[in-house]
């Protein structure tokens, strides 16, 4: 019953309501509320400066733009959504990053799904893109991912993050160029060429979303790499995200039983399993409580 209650505060005490993204959009689609107040985050110039001086020495260097002040101000109005995703983050971070550094990726490429899926594993847009990096159907496909009626692999971690740096560094080898990669990773490679090798300046050839997907991920990443400038405290979780890789097929019962999980645990951490088997070659996940951590300021 324990680990019941610890996975039910670990996943759902603090997670919003998917559908709730981070853009908040309108009926009529737009981000009016952006444009209300003073834009800037509470930092004086001095440590304005300070913070992107140091971002540019980050693999994906962070521009001083308006618009990313912009989206800074949004999270430090949201800052307790903002912390509690971060904190998402920790259960999964020992998983993720490995795969990033294995395809040669930034490592701050970690915080994209913040901005997709707010670190929900089972996560479904209303376009029905899904999982930690939201992909649609036909992308997924192309990257190897399985969507059957035993699995759907956008959901596995290990394997929708495979395809996701794949597909990133497939994006990097054509564009070079972040901005574009990330307004590639939105809104498809051919939309991203309208922009015509700036994203700044040509922007306004793209969709909204894209316009301020892009800026988005940028305020979350200066964030995420300096909470303590902007008064973020991220707490690690109690436990991390586990796994193993079944072989053969196997019944759900059976995992169940080898692994001290209930139906509703394993179908809470196991969105990609649909039905009562595990196919074989797929990954199962569970919690670990193996060490102990403590909530504290992160540099």
């Amino acid at each position: 019953m324990w680990k019941v209650l610890a996975l039910l505060l670990l996943l759902y005490s603090c997670t919003p309501k998917f559908k709730e993204t981070v853009y908040k959009r309108s009926n009529n689609d737009s981000i009016v509320f952006l444009q209300q107040g003073n834009p800037y985050p509470p930092l004086d110039e001095e440590g304005e400066r300070y913070v992107y001086t140091i971002s540019r020495k980050l693999q994906i260097p962070i521009p001083d733009r308006l618009e990313i002040r912009r989206f800074l101000a949004f999270y430090l109005r949201n800052k307790s959504y903002l912390e509690r995703v971060l904190s998402r983050i920790t259960l999964y971070d020992h998983i993720i990053t490995p795969i990033l550094q294995k395809y040669g990726l930034p490592e701050e490429l970690k915080y994209l799904p913040v901005v997709e899926s707010a670190y929900v594993p089972f996560a479904v847009s209303r376009a029905g893109a899904g999982g930690l990096w939201q992909f649609i159907p036909s992308t997924a496909k192309l990257y190897g991912l399985k969507i059957n009626s035993e699995v759907d692999e956008r959901f596995d971690i290990i394997k929708s993050t495979e395809a996701a740096a794949r597909h990133i560094r497939d994006l990097y080898e054509k564009f070079g160029n972040w901005e574009l990669v990330l307004a590639a990773y939105n809104c498809g490679a051919g939309c991203a060429e309208r922009a015509r090798g700036d994203f700044w300046n040509n922007k306004e050839r793209l969709p909204l979303e894209t316009r301020n997907y892009v800026p988005s991920f940028f305020a979350v990443l200066l964030l995420a790499k300096y909470p303590h400038k902007y008064g973020l405290e991220i707490e690690e979780k109690p436990a991390r995200v586990n796994f193993t890789y079944v072989r053969e097929r196997v019944g759900v019962r059976e995992i169940l039983r080898d692994l001290n999980l209930s139906l509703w645990e394993f179908r809470s951490l196991n969105p990609h399993i649909k039905g009562d088997y595990v196919p074989p070659g797929s990954y199962v996940y569970y919690l670990s409580y193996e060490m102990s951590y403590s909530r504290r300021r992160k540099e």
